[in-house]
């Protein structure tokens, strides 16, 4: 028994003391998770901060590391083989419905004194060639540009990119030469590959003027939207442009030149083009651009460089387009000096969304989009809603409303039922009309001065 209870104490000792050290290890790790606690509750924002770094590198590996294992040529084309469904069968629904701007001027009541470019409304896309989806999406330029024009789009804004990085999978363009590319709002390049204008261009003369489409007798207008460049007012910057010209080589037959009314080129007569009768500017390619070209007229002083017609990018633009706000960011768009008075403007939707809806801005804004050429953007990826086309085309007469086409979604259909012709006449109210031509009265007789043989009455 004493054995036994001898034994029995030691345990208890035992168990004693073991309780004793887990309840002081208890104690310390309590200890130090106060001062974690206090540690965290001092230091939180830091921590916060260093975790939002940790996601943005994990985010920017993780996009990397997958554009690289999807940026090759075998997932580029198998994209583009399941996308050719969406544009070939789906999209093809539209083909028959948009009419050519001689159906539009007499079917939509269109004078001979409203005939004119600046009261019509195209029907126009932004990145085309560009067939989605909006991630790890592609380009197809020859599929996704016939399928656009079939369709009755003769207005496309090409958005015109580079990028800097030697890392870039194959798929893509070299560094910093002109290119496409699909980007998020952020800026984040989104597509698996890049698209090239020497394709869309050669797409746009092997179809625009063909015998399968409707329109091909329409002029067919190509706006070149720069979103970055090198450096303006150097010789990197013109090489840049140059380069975007001599891709567009495709469509010199069709290039509006020298014509009876006098030369185009060069902006000669931006401040006419968009009045004069639609009939003069037939089966003719008119190009707008945001970047300003005229670096070209004085390369030879600024440079010790001429540039031949078919590298000039200001021999192919016919007018410039500008913004109205110096804090808007659209790509290089600058805003007119006050010795200009601009003919082609660019802005965001929202811009005639937000305006106040008195009868003297919206008086004011109609009459902006009666002498100027309007462009509007939307957000990356998207479209406007119905009533914000409803808006901009019938209520502010805005001519050029870019729909971003990759699916054919209910949205987009509701779009594309806007324009049953390729050309939409703008409502009669809000056209622009040209003043009546002077006539020349005959002269009264009695004022003859004989060829100059007057007689001189005697007394």
């Amino acid at each position: 028994m004493n054995a036994n209870a001898g034994a029995a104490k030691a345990a208890n000792g035992a168990a004693g003391a073991a309780v004793s050290k887990v309840g002081n290890a208890a104690k310390k790790v309590g200890d130090a998770a106060k001062t974690a606690a206090t540690m965290v509750g001092n230091n939180f924002h830091i921590i916060l901060f260093l975790i939002a770094i940790a996601l943005v590198i994990w985010s920017l590996v993780t996009i990397i590391q997958k554009r690289g294992i999807l940026a090759t040529k075998n997932n580029v084309e198998i994209t583009s083989q399941d996308r050719e469904a969406i544009f070939n069968v789906k999209f093809a629904k539209e083909f028959k419905d948009k009419k050519s701007l001689r159906d539009a001027k007499t079917d939509q009541d269109v004078s001979e004194r409203e005939d004119c470019l600046i009261n019509f409304q195209p029907l126009t896309v932004i990145h085309p060639g560009f067939v989605g989806p909006v991630r790890d999406g592609v380009y197809d330029e020859v599929d996704g540009v016939t399928t656009l024009i079939r369709m009755g789009a003769r207005c496309l804004v090409l958005p015109i990119d580079y990028h800097d990085k030697e890392s870039m999978p194959s798929t893509f363009p070299p560094p910093n030469t002109p290119c496409l590319l699909y980007r998020d709002e952020g800026g984040t390049v989104r597509s698996i590959n890049g698209g090239t204008i020497a394709k869309v261009a050669d797409t746009i003369a092997n179809v625009a003027w063909s015998d399968i489409v409707t329109q091909r007798n329409d002029p067919f207008i190509l706006v070149l939207y720069f979103v970055r460049t090198p450096t303006e007012n150097t010789r990197e910057y013109l090489d840049f442009l140059s380069q975007v010209a001599r891709e567009l080589a495709p469509l010199s037959p069709y290039l509006l030149g020298q014509t009876p009314q006098g030369v185009y080129n060069r902006q000669g007569r931006q401040d006419q083009l968009m009045f004069v009768n639609t009939s003069q500017l037939e089966k003719k390619l008119i190009v707008l651009c945001n970047a300003d070209t005229s670096g070209f007229r004085t390369s030879q002083t600024d440079f010790k460089h001429t540039y031949t017609p078919k590298e000039d990018l200001d021999y192919w633009v016919h007018m410039r387009i500008f913004k109205q706000n110096l804090d808007t960011f659209l790509g290089v768009t600058s805003i007119p000096v006050r010795s200009v008075m601009p003919r082609s403007m660019i802005d965001n939707t929202t811009y005639y969304t937000t305006l106040p809806s008195d009868a003297t801005t919206k008086r004011k804004e109609v009459d902006g989009t009666k002498e100027k050429f309007m462009i509007t953007l939307e957000k990356q990826g998207q479209i406007p809603s119905g009533a914000t086309l409803t808006k901009l085309l019938d209520e502010y007469g805005v001519q050029a409303v870019p729909l971003f086409l990759i699916d054919y979604t209910p949205e987009v259909q509701t779009a594309l039922a806007k324009w049953k012709y390729a050309w939409r006449a703008k409502p009669k109210a809000i056209r622009y009309m040209r003043p009546e031509p002077i006539v020349v009265q005959p002269q009264n007789p009695n004022v003859n001065a004989n060829g100059g043989m007057v007689n001189v009455p005697t007394a």
